[in-house]
């Protein structure tokens, strides 16, 4: 049986789902096979029924696989613009509004967090405003990816120099362990819980302060962005803060769940 381009594409992606469980069928298409076609060109074939067969005699190829397709490109306090917002107004009127209701839990998530940089970050920017209060408050983020083998580097705490560039000096001799590598001190890596979870076919996580979710769905169709934003808005408590990526937004449907608190930013409140 001869299979078109298409064909074969569709069939490669039911065989990464029934061997590896990770769903594609919502990523944009083209956006897929350009990623898929970086390991066509490393394994040396030229048709995604070709590259079965390579996953089929090398099972190791899913991990290479998963790399591109994964996106794990991130350091502290990437898009430092939205940090600012974030540590100004989003933090503050957060623990304002806990201290009105009387309540001390705080619950962080960071959907796609690759190699944990991102939730560590917003670790770091608590303990930076609440300083000596910071035991008055319950504060936990939840760090989740698909991909098993960034998080496990992510618990570790452990990174390059290039992934602390944009970190102020004060910062880095306070939450860091600075040697040939720079390490995150036990009090920020505490903070943060990690576990693997599928944006799309796991259910979310619930009872949540400020979800981040950047530079991520821009990958999924319109209408999946569409029902993870309806998944956010019901795990968001009221008044909770969604913070997307610069480049994504709320149109449509989407846009009357939440108010703007920086549109430049890309940063919302929950209505």
């Amino acid at each position: 049986m001869t299979f078109t381009n298409d064909q074969a594409f569709h069939a490669l992606w039911k065989r990464i789902f029934k061997e590896r469980g990770l769903d594609l069928s919502q990523y944009r298409e083209k956006c897929l096979k350009r990623r898929i076609d970086v390991r066509l060109r490393a394994t040396g074939v030229d048709t995604y029924m070709e590259y079965m067969v390579v996953l089929k005699r090398d099972p190791s190829e899913y991990d290479r696989l998963f790399d591109v397709l994964t996106i794990n490109v991130t350091d502290f306090f990437r898009d430092s613009s939205t940090y600012r917002i974030i540590e100004d107004k989003v933090i503050p009127e957060l623990v304002s509004l806990k201290k009105k209701q009387g309540k001390k839990i705080i619950r962080v998530w960071s959907a796609a967090c690759a190699t944990g940089e991102e939730p560590y970050s917003i670790a770091i920017l608590f303990h930076e405003i609440l300083r000596d209060r910071i035991d008055d408050f319950l504060i936990s983020i939840y760090a989740t990816d698909i991909d098993e083998k960034v998080m496990k580097k992510a618990k570790k705490g452990e990174y390059e120099a290039g992934s602390v560039s944009k970190v102020d000096e004060k910062i880095l001799r306070r939450y860091f362990n600075c040697n040939l590598k720079y390490n995150l001190k036990e009090e920020i890596k505490q903070m943060v819980r990690f576990k693997r979870h599928d944006l799309i076919s796991d259910r979310p996580l619930v009872h949540l302060d400020i979800i981040l979710c950047r530079n991520v769905l821009i990958y999924f169709s319109r209408d999946q962005q569409v029902k993870l934003f309806d998944k956010f808005y019901e795990a968001l408590n009221r008044g909770g803060y969604l913070i997307l990526g610069k480049t994504e937004s709320l149109a449509g449907k989407p846009a009357g769940l939440f108010q703007p608190v920086s549109i430049r930013e890309r940063i919302y409140r929950k209505k």
